[in-house]
């Protein structure tokens, strides 16, 4: 296998350096914008051919499965870096940061309560999440 990958790399840099050539000794005038525009789609087809043959020929594309499951935790893992950014901004101390969420019946995620572990005055936290504490439930838990 490594044997084919080093002749299909081989093959790519010889190809690409042999267009190159003849790209600088194209001729100057009329012609130059055509033979340029030949050049480059060779350089194109080498492309595509050693792709190709590096996937063995296999044209089929499968696109991967994402359940509600993954997008959920993606979902709750960024609101979690969006509180996390807005306490560190605002120079405040905390351990954990908890979002609980349910799905809607669109299949939305809702994002139904905070939970912050941190040793810092509950207003202070508050104040530092703005309008976020005013719109979810945020509970503080004292360390």
């Amino acid at each position: 296998m490594m044997r084919i990958f080093s002749q299909l790399i081989t093959a790519f840099c010889a190809s690409s350096v042999f267009i190159g050539i003849l790209y600088i000794l194209c001729p100057d005038g009329v012609m130059s914008k055509s033979v340029k525009y030949v050049l480059s789609l060779a350089f194109l087809l080498s492309v595509v051919g050693v792709s190709f043959a590096v996937r063995g020929g296999n044209t089929d594309y499968t696109l991967p499965e994402y359940t509600s499951a993954d997008t959920q935790a993606l979902d709750t893992a960024a609101a979690r870096q969006v509180y996390a950014y807005a306490l560190a901004k605002s120079q405040i101390n905390f351990k954990e940061i908890t979002v609980c969420t349910n799905k809607a019946s669109d299949g939305s995620i809702i994002i139904s309560k905070i939970i912050i572990f941190s040793d810092e005055d509950a207003e202070k936290i508050r104040n530092a999440l703005g309008e976020v504490a005013e719109n979810y439930e945020v509970e503080i838990v004292n360390e």
